[in-house]
């Protein structure tokens, strides 16, 4: 009984059935209390509503911290559930998962009402604190997952162009501070005050406060702005050629799986899965749509990956689902389409040119053989 109820509980914390309404009920709530947890922190500073609604804010506050401690002991409960061996030994597998990030985050995210408990804090500086809850919608954002992720992927790239616009920035606080500190010795008293200066022209940001005015501190205050101008936008091509590549990944392993989840190519090896990737385009078409029309040209063929259609046959019409495919007849036998083919529900399809089709065919027989048998098979139905 409890292990049913422990891995019912894993399936609804963590979504592991797309299906489960119940999971993205819990996922809905959880999203809008972390929403109004930071709406609310952020109204508590000013001063009117503080006084007025202090009671109800501090109320909705101990609400919420009840809630996600309660949601932070489950998930360490039903961690064990997990597929992931490393959380699978009932203490071991526990302590694993409360040093893991996410769940780091969720003890931060209850972390700063408890510490005033314990630890003379300044509250003002655990309000704040509470805005980290932020930090636990990234488990529930493939936005943010992604954004951490890319991180996480590009922290060597990011480290160098970090050193490198260190260097930068002491060298050209230095300079600066030979130049000027005789002419504005008490703006340019040091290395580390001249460092100012140094960030606010190296971002390019020039707030003005701060400038050299001897003719050596302004050459080499241009030349540190048109260093600045290139240095400090390495981090952002480094994060933008890193999304570029997440993205490419996570369309590539979509479209993987959507090829491997056809029975036609199950007998294949994932070398040539990744091969028939890069020749289908993926196409989603929503309920109703009129995917091939009879009587018109036919220049490629569908893999239904997920949904299903109907072909609409002159006597009666006939479902197809995920894993079957359809159009091949008019590419085999060169001729227009035979009958006209619907969606009844959402579908994700994937579509073969006949150039491409014919290349396919050409490398596997098996293969060749397959697609030829059932368009027989379909075109004698029709004759029939």
């Amino acid at each position: 009984m409890a292990n049913s109820l422990r891995h019912r509980g894993h399936e609804i914390l963590n979504g592991t059935r797309t299906d489960d309404r119940i999971s993205r009920l819990v996922d809905r709530l959880l999203i809008a209390l972390i929403a109004a947890n930071v709406l609310a922190v952020v109204f508590e500073t000013v001063e009117a509503i503080a006084l007025e609604y202090g009671d109800l804010l501090y109320s909705f506050e101990v609400l919420s911290v009840g809630i996600f401690s309660v949601e932070y002991l489950a998930r360490l409960w039903v961690c064990v559930e997990s597929d992931d061996p490393r959380y699978k030994h009932p203490l071991a597998g526990r302590i694993r998962y409360m040093l893991s990030p996410m769940a780091l985050i969720d003890l931060i995210a209850i972390l700063p009402f408890f510490m005033v408990f314990f630890v003379n804090f300044d509250l003002r500086f655990v309000r704040v604190l509470r805005l980290l809850r932020l930090l636990k919608l990234t488990r529930y954002s493939a936005a943010l997952s992604l954004v951490g992720s890319v991180l996480y992927l590009e922290r060597r790239p990011l480290g160098a162009a970090a050193i490198v616009m260190l260097v930068l920035l002491i060298f050209s606080s230095s300079f600066v501070y030979l130049a000027e500190r005789e002419a504005q010795p008490e703006v340019f008293s040091s290395i580390p005050a001249a460092m100012w200066w140094g960030i606010a022209t190296l971002t390019t940001v020039g707030y003005g406060d701060i400038t050299p005015i001897t003719p050596l501190g302004r050459f080499l205050g241009a030349i540190v702005t048109v260093l600045g101008v290139g240095m400090f936008a390495m981090p952002a091509g480094i994060l933008a050629s890193g999304f570029a590549q997440a993205v490419k990944r996570q369309e590539f392993v979509v479209s993987w799986n959507m090829v491997a989840s056809v029975p036609l190519f199950s007998h294949l090896e994932a070398q040539r899965i990744a091969e028939i990737v890069a020749l289908l385009k993926p196409r989603v078409a929503v309920p109703g749509e009129v995917i091939v029309q009879k009587g018109a040209p036919g220049n490629c063929m569908y893999f239904i990956s997920s949904g299903q259609v109907q072909v609409n046959l002159a006597d009666r019409p006939v479902f197809l689902q995920a894993g079957d495919f359809f159009g091949e007849i008019a590419l085999i036998e060169h001729r227009s389409r035979t009958a006209s083919v619907t969606t009844v529900t959402s579908c994700q399809l994937l579509i073969l040119d006949e150039q491409d089709l014919e290349e396919l065919m050409d490398a596997d027989e098996v293969l060749a053989a397959d697609i030829k048998r059932i368009a027989e098979e379909r075109r004698d139905e029709l004759n029939g």
